[in-house]
């Protein structure tokens, strides 16, 4: 496994939440959001760039009733990391999906807020979620 930063991703429609972390330390950090437009991969590409990110933990949407029921935003999850995939070849970071279920209920746990007052810097700390969660299950 490569050791170094990571940077996982909660993929939303609207927003895209990033956390950061080291697989040395094993902690990770709401990072920052942006919005889901075109070029956003652009900017991923450049944070990875810049941070040295040698893993991506992408959010997977599973059902929480059944592990294999398709849905349309994991579907979208999925076209997403063929697209991160694509973009960032040249740096030759690993991508994984991770489940992320309940992280955004989670991550509403953590700052004390809800999504409707939260903002979408919530997304970040569902991020953050989702990481820490990666590294609990591998550290």
């Amino acid at each position: 496994m490569k050791r170094g930063k990571v940077l996982a991703i909660d993929y939303g429609t609207k927003h895209i939440g990033l956390a950061t972390g080291d697989l040395d330390m094993g902690i990770a950090f709401p990072r920052d959001v942006f919005e889901n437009k075109k070029g956003v991969e652009d900017r991923i590409y450049s944070l990875c760039d810049e941070l040295g990110v040698k893993k991506i933990i992408l959010g997977l949407p599973l059902s929480m009733r059944d592990d294999q029921k398709r849905n349309f935003l994991l579907e979208e999850v999925e076209k997403f990391a063929d697209l991160l995939k694509k973009r960032l070849g040249a740096l030759e970071i690993d991508i994984e999906l991770f489940d992320e279920r309940l992280s955004s209920f989670e991550a509403e746990q953590l700052t004390g807020k809800d999504a409707r007052t939260a903002g979408e810097r919530l997304d970040a700390h569902a991020a953050q979620v989702i990481l820490q969660r990666y590294f609990d299950t591998i550290l």
